[in-house]
């Protein structure tokens, strides 16, 4: 099925397969994501249909186009960084990874391309869920596996990453496995709508990730908004699966709100009083501290801001005669939009816009499933990024990049065709 057909070359088809292994491998594997994306961008430019369909695919894709700009430009803002070259560099080459999209959109750019997109989405569906059972096991104390596993509550049930890498990925869980059951039939459909239910009440009771939860809760919304729209569409049997699996998402929002007295979503109000009262180091205090000296950043150099890693160096200048919460320090204001604001000012900020406006256009061009399954992650991306600098993060940001790029490489348009076209040719 996913055999080298007798017409691509070894180079192209190796390509694809680099770029599956490293898909899965996101959720787990930090060394494999290096070296898969490695191997994928070295077979994608020997590739000769690469280079074949280079012209025709780019002139009608906005979204590689955008993803290229960025990168031109964070490359041009070396020449004026405030923080010193080794340091910028080290910084920009945290985005190479934009330079992954163009790639994948020609290497996926035919009919043999949507069999490797297809199996691509369910190796990470295989990968996500066996993280799933393992922090499950992980909680329960049946198992201790992981390398980010500890004994402390909150520690207890990571494996692989983190609470907010975690969190974010156990909450998109909830939207792949559900735009899987949809477009299945049968047992299979129900196996996936119930892997959705348990992703859901994983990343609201197991893991500790803020930005999962809200991610999670901002489908689950989304989700009752749409089933309430079409309710009177089904047939008696059909309202009734319907009200079953609404009740059900309802109980566990309504447990998680109650549960919540020792969860770290319900502390936000707490930590953010606690900075602002006892100036001490609470995660969403700085955050809101971080804000602030972002937006005086950028009202100091509003239109190409200080360069690409330029944050660590004007926050120390900032912070300088602080103390407590008020001198917390970090290489990036854990908001994306903020980070390209003091980087690019707001040619930054208007770049990734366009790069994620660009990107979402892409994405209404697919069929189903692989629309829901795009969007859906470009939903949580967009949210995410409001709190946490997505695009730069190695896992969230290398999700989004080859999940996002091998799904819209496979979207209808006249540029693919002229491609596909040229690659035979």
């Amino acid at each position: 099925m996913l055999g080298r057909s007798g017409t691509e070359s070894y180079s192209l088809f190796l390509a694809r397969w680099f770029a599956l292994i490293t898909l899965s491998l996101i959720p787990i594997s930090t060394a494999g994501v290096n070296v898969g994306s490695a191997a994928f961008a070295l077979f994608a430019l020997i590739s000769p249909e690469v280079w074949r369909r280079a012209r025709p695919l780019l002139t009608w894709t906005a979204g590689a186009t955008a993803a290229l700009a960025l990168f031109v430009v964070l490359s041009l803002s070396l020449a004026y960084s405030s923080a010193g070259f080794a340091e910028a560099l080290d910084f920009l080459m945290k985005y190479r990874k934009l330079l992954f999209i163009p790639l994948l959109l020609l290497v996926f750019a035919d009919d043999a391309g949507k069999l490797f997109a297809r199996a691509a989405v369910w190796s990470l569906f295989a990968t996500l869920v066996l993280t799933m059972v393992l922090t499950y096991t992980n909680a329960f104390g049946w198992t201790s596996l992981g390398p980010m596993h500890a004994d402390d509550p909150v520690r207890r049930p990571w494996v692989f990453k983190d609470h907010i890498s975690g969190g974010l990925m156990m909450a998109f869980l909830v939207c792949l496995s559900f735009a899987l059951a949809k477009a299945a039939s049968g047992w299979r459909s129900k196996v996936l709508y119930l892997v959705a239910l348990l992703a859901l009440i994983n990343v609201l009771f197991v893991l500790q990730g803020r930005t999962g939860q809200v991610v999670a809760i901002a489908y689950v919304a989304i989700y009752l908004v749409v089933q309430a729209a079409q309710f009177r569409r089904y047939d008696k049997r059909a309202r009734l699966l319907a009200g079953v699996g609404v009740a059900a998402v309802c109980v566990c929002i309504a447990a998680f709100v109650l549960y919540a007295k020792d969860r770290r979503l319900a502390d936000t109000a707490q930590e953010v009083s606690q900075f602002e009262t006892q100036n001490k180091n609470t995660s969403m205090g700085v955050r809101l501290l971080f804000y602030r000296r972002s937006i005086e950043l950028m009202s100091h150099r509003p239109i190409a801001g200080y360069g690409v890693g330029s944050v660590r160096t004007q926050f120390e200048r900032l912070a300088s005669a602080q103390t407590g919460g008020h001198a917390a320090m970090a290489g990036n204001p854990h908001n994306e939009f903020f980070l390209m604001g003091v980087q690019l000012g707001l040619i930054g900020v208007a770049l990734f816009v366009w790069f994620l406006v660009a990107i979402g256009r892409e994405c209404r061009r697919l069929a189903e499933p692989a629309k829901l399954i795009a969007i859906g992650y470009l939903f949580a991306f967009v949210l995410g990024c409001l709190a946490n600098s997505l695009l730069l993060n190695f896992t969230e940001g290398n999700l989004f990049v080859f999940l996002i790029g091998i799904l819209i490489g496979t979207a209808p348009g006249k540029g693919r065709d002229v491609a596909a076209a040229r690659a035979r040719a």
